[in-house]
């Protein structure tokens, strides 16, 4: 009995530390901003005057205009940057993938991936030189082809396409690697039956393939929407959130309430608000995909 119950014990005491620490380490931040939610708390007053206000700060960011436009902002850039980089992405994994350039495309596939490897300011500052309105080589290039050059980050259209097109750039090689990954998993004898049978090469994609990759497909979704919509450095560093407050994601403008404006309180209450929003749409994924995927089940 003693050994037994040793050994039951035993896995608790090698993993219990790291559940302490990572409890603690998430926790405690969330315990912290809830706390700060419900009180005024200025950077630029004294820590005595910090004073319980309940749900006010709630009250405020709800009611808030920039906060409000914010939200569907990041939902539109968050839906149409996710969709373009899917496409893109299952495009170049399934061309990377073709048997006729498997063997040569090892060079190709690490150009592919370089965009994934700079870090977001990076890419930022680059696409903000980039996109200059006079200098830069985005308009130089339309103005070889008899057009005129664009305002890319004064104006409000351009600007939200600015950032799409660098959110794409930099991220579609991670969703290219997943789907790349995902494609060795679908057996060889299914689509050799498929031809056998007279399907076409779209036909086995959308029938055999696009079915396999469904798990993947619902990982990417959940991961690159929670990244989309916590989308700052470029934002940051191309259009500070203008012109105005047009291209202000949620992120950027939490961080605009906490850190520009000094109000920690309201700041918090939209940080715990965002966290809420993240994890619906997360779950609200995952049960879609798993929907689809038990009809799927039962119409076999």
């Amino acid at each position: 009995m003693h050994k037994k119950r040793k050994e039951t014990i035993a896995p608790y005491l090698f993993i219990g530390p790291s559940f302490v620490l990572i409890g603690i380490l998430f926790a405690y931040p969330i315990i912290y901003t809830i706390f700060l939610s419900v009180h005024k708390y200025m950077l630029n007053m004294p820590q005595k005057m910090v004073s319980f206000n309940g749900l006010e700060n709630y009250k405020n960011i709800l009611t808030n205009r920039e906060f409000l436009g914010s939200i569907g902002w990041t939902f539109s850039f968050s839906t149409i940057a996710v969709s373009i980089e899917l496409v893109i992405g299952i495009a170049l994994a399934t061309m990377v993938n073709n048997k006729l350039i498997k063997q040569k495309a090892l060079i190709f596939r690490t150009l592919l991936i370089m965009p994934m490897m700079l870090s977001p300011i990076v890419t930022g500052v680059m696409w903000r030189i980039l996109f200059e309105a006079k200098f830069g080589v985005v308009n130089y290039l339309l103005r070889c082809f008899g057009m005129t050059g664009i305002n890319w980050l004064a104006d409000e259209i351009p600007s939200k396409a600015a950032l799409i097109v660098t959110d794409v750039w930099h991220t579609t090689p991670f969703v290219m690697l997943i789907f790349f990954a995902a494609l060795q998993t679908v057996p060889d004898d299914l689509l050799e039956a498929a031809k056998i049978d007279g399907a076409n090469g779209f036909q086995s994609f959308f029938k055999i393939t696009i079915p396999y990759l469904r798990n993947f497909i619902a990982l990417i979704m959940s991961v690159r929407m929670m990244d989309c919509m916590r989308f700052f450095d470029e934002v940051f560093v191309l259009t500070k959130g203008g012109p105005g407050t047009s291209t202000q994601t949620l992120a950027f403008n939490i961080y605009r309430i906490a850190f520009r404006y000094s109000n920690v309180g309201a700041g918090s209450a939209g940080a715990l608000f965002f966290l809420l929003i993240i994890m619906c749409v997360s779950l609200l994924i995952m049960r879609i995909v798993k929907g689809k995927e038990n009809n799927a089940i039962g119409n076999r």
